[in-house]
């Protein structure tokens, strides 16, 4: 079972999110904002990361930044689920190094679409 950190300060979207990732068998942890979100995913190890990038403590480009830079998080796959629909900024995210940027309001199907193409590109042949 493939374990997906949702780093995400909106309850509600966490929820869902949460809610759909369980229901196609995912395990699904979640942190509430940048800092404990990069604390969990070098204490939990997940196989992917659901990042929301209007966060406080620290807002999710920074929260990327540090996933990059620590030897245990730097080659997870990222995903960003944004309700910025900024064009600069989301080059600037996807320089970074994204693997996926979809905007707020998202469809479920896309979501979990993204998520099995990334696992399956991780997973060694």
């Amino acid at each position: 079972m493939s374990k997906i950190l949702i780093i995400e300060d909106e309850p509600d979207i966490a929820k869902v999110v949460r809610k759909r990732l369980m229901d196609h068998d995912y395990e699904a942890i979640c942190a509430p904002d940048g800092y404990s979100g990069v604390q969990l995913a070098r204490k939990e190890a997940p196989d992917l990361i659901i990042l929301d990038l209007m966060l406080p403590a620290g807002g999710g480009l920074n929260a990327l930044q540090n996933l990059r830079l620590s030897p245990k998080t730097q080659l997870t796959p990222v995903i960003v689920l944004t309700g910025m629909q900024d064009a600069e900024y989301k080059k600037k995210v996807l320089d970074e190094g994204v693997d996926a940027y979809l905007e707020k309001p998202f469809e479920s199907k896309a979501l979990l679409r993204t998520i099995g193409y990334l696992l399956k590109q991780k997973k060694p042949s």
